[in-house]
């Protein structure tokens, strides 16, 4: 968690170059070497993804796709002035189950990226960014990555969003003195535990994979449980590190960045 009161290149190269550095230090005598296997996903803005790329130049990266959607959106609406109907249809052909995107292979790409042009052929200034601009971060940040893990799912970073604006509402957004801000985090996160353990016994907000249905215990018995049971049958869920099944997986680890701004 970064808690930062700007959004400066300077500041998220001192973040994610701590974090490198760390990485590269040995654990009870076993050098981690993360870096190659390490993946960032954020949104597009040019100071944090440039820290990413200079503090771990091998890692990959994917981008949030309803950033990029916003941004054709914007740029449709306000630069363009794109119709609503022609703004969907081309939105469609870019992020759409048989759009640019969503891309199985190189064939697909480039027949999909075929329709788009013709698509926009009235619009050269949107063509320009498109080619420019956006084609190439959509190609490499969110199709590749795709392809390489064989999912069609488009990556977001809402669940960061969200806890970010739940974090800033905690502090009615205004700046906190750092006793306080502390108090508040601490309480945030000691909520979402709590709702957490719920899932254990079918209550709550969350609910429990396949992968880990063995911890799920029926409400009357939880009930009967004393706190220091209940504790153990927690941690002991807490502590259970399943390995991925996959080699696709293996290795693979994504850092979700949540940024609330203060101040």
């Amino acid at each position: 968690m970064l808690l930062h009161k700007d959004a400066s290149y300077k500041t998220y190269r001192a973040f994610f170059s701590n974090i490198s550095a760390t990485l590269e230090l040995p654990i009870n005598d076993v050098e981690l070497r993360l870096h190659e296997n390490i993946e960032f996903g954020s949104d597009d803005e040019k100071a944090m993804t440039k820290a990413i790329e200079n503090a771990f130049p091998t890692a990959k990266r994917r981008l949030c796709t309803k950033h990029l959607k916003d941004n054709v959106q914007h740029y449709l609406q306000d630069r363009v002035g794109v119709s609503t109907q022609e703004r969907k249809t081309i939105i469609n052909t870019i992020f759409g189950d048989q759009g640019i995107a969503s891309a199985d292979d190189t064939l697909q790409f480039a027949r999909a990226d075929s329709e788009l042009k013709d698509l926009c052929a009235n619009h050269p200034q949107f063509l320009k960014y498109y080619e420019q601009s956006f084609k190439p971060r959509v190609q490499e940040y969110v199709n590749a990555p795709n392809r390489r893990l064989g999912t069609k799912q488009m990556w977001t970073n809402n669940n960061a969003e969200s806890m970010n604006r739940v974090m800033k509402v905690a502090v009615n957004w205004k700046p906190q003195h750092a006793p306080d801000l502390v108090d508040k985090l601490f309480d945030m996160v000691d909520f979402q535990f709590i709702n957490l353990r719920s899932a254990l016994h079918h209550s709550g907000d969350y609910m429990l994979v396949n992968s880990y249905k063995q911890y799920t215990i029926a409400d009357a018995i939880w009930k009967t449980k004393s706190d220091e049971e209940k504790r153990k049958l927690f941690n002991s869920f807490l502590q259970d590190n399943k390995k991925k099944k996959t080699r696709k997986y293996h290795n693979f680890i994504r850092w979700t960045l949540l940024c609330c701004q203060q101040g």
